[in-house]
This record gives structure tokens, sequence and C-alpha cells, in this order.
């Protein structure tokens, strides 16, 4: 019981320590973000056509805050192996709570999505999140979502619960 209290106990401090240190990001800032680090998203779409899947490297995303809450931001995706895979995606984030420049922010995003490796598809996707700004320079977030695919050759999918979870920086 003691260790729980004293492990309760240094959790509160280090949690109000960097709530009194976090600034949230807003208008002029720049957004760079890497998602699915580690090769592997959490979860993805499945376009249904053979031959075409998500690329399993990690995203490279760059963001730029028009105002507090509204961020459109771009995202690549390169890998080789058997087959090079490319996926171009644009959207934008849209936080919310306006004004609200807490720790913790939700958001929602919607984007418009490009994958090439001989098989072309389009895709849209949207998503609900969460984001924790641990300094006024970096946060960690994820985010579930619905997702629609359009492939050149194969039938359209639309996966339900695709998930990621991504580390930023903002500049």
């Amino acid at each position: 019981m003691r260790k729980t209290i004293t492990a309760l106990t240094l959790s509160s401090a280090l949690i109000a320590a960097g709530a009194a240190q976090a600034q949230t990001p807003g208008q002029g800032n720049f957004h760079l973000s890497i998602t699915d680090l580690f090769s592997e998203p959490l979860s993805s779409a499945d376009p249904g056509a053979p031959g075409l899947n998500p690329p399993d490297s990690p995203t490279y995303n760059f963001g730029y805050f028009v105002s507090d809450d509204i961020m459109p931001y771009g995202s690549l995706i390169v890998s080789s192996g058997d087959d090079t895979n490319l996926l171009l995606r644009g959207g934008s984030r849209f936080y919310m709570i306006p004004g609200d420049t807490g720790n913790l922010r939700t958001f929602i995003d919607g984007e418009l999505t490009y994958w090439s490796n001989g098989n072309d598809a389009l895709g849209l996707g949207s998503h609900f999140g969460l984001e924790y700004f641990v300094s006024s320079n970096f946060s960690v977030s994820g985010r579930v979502g619905a997702e629609f695919v359009n492939p050149d050759e194969g039938d359209s999918s639309i996966t339900i619960g695709s998930a990621g979870a991504s580390a930023n920086f903002y500049f």
C-alpha cells in the first residue's frame, strides 16, 4: 500500500510539473512528426487488391498551424524491398476545443491518401485523436478512425478502427 501511495504521489508531481511547463503550439508554428515509428502501423487499411498494401515504413509528417486550432499537413512514406511503395497524404487537423491550451487536447482530422506500388489507390480517412504536450516543443498522440480505399484493381474497402501513434515536434 505504501509503495502504491508513493508511486501515485510521484506520478502526480511529475504530471503537475509537466503541466506547469508545457505550452501548446499555435498559429505560425511548424509541426514535424513520425508515425508508425517501428515500421508497423498499429492498424491500417487493407485495400483488398492483390499487391496493394500500405507501405510498412515510418510516416514522416509536416504541418503548419494556420490558426491556433487548425493545422494542414502532408505525409510521405517511401519504402523498398521486393517492391517500391510510395504513400502521399494531405489533410488537416482541427483541435476540437477552440482556444484550449491545456496539455491534453482532442482533435479530428480528415485526409486524402494516394498509394503507389504498381497498383495505385486513392483513399479518404477521418480520425479522432488525443495529443499530450510534454513540453511546448514535444508531444505524443494517438488516433483512431475510419478509412475508405479505392484501388485501380480490385474492390474498394472501408476500414473502421484504423489506429496510429506518433511522436510530434514543434518549432
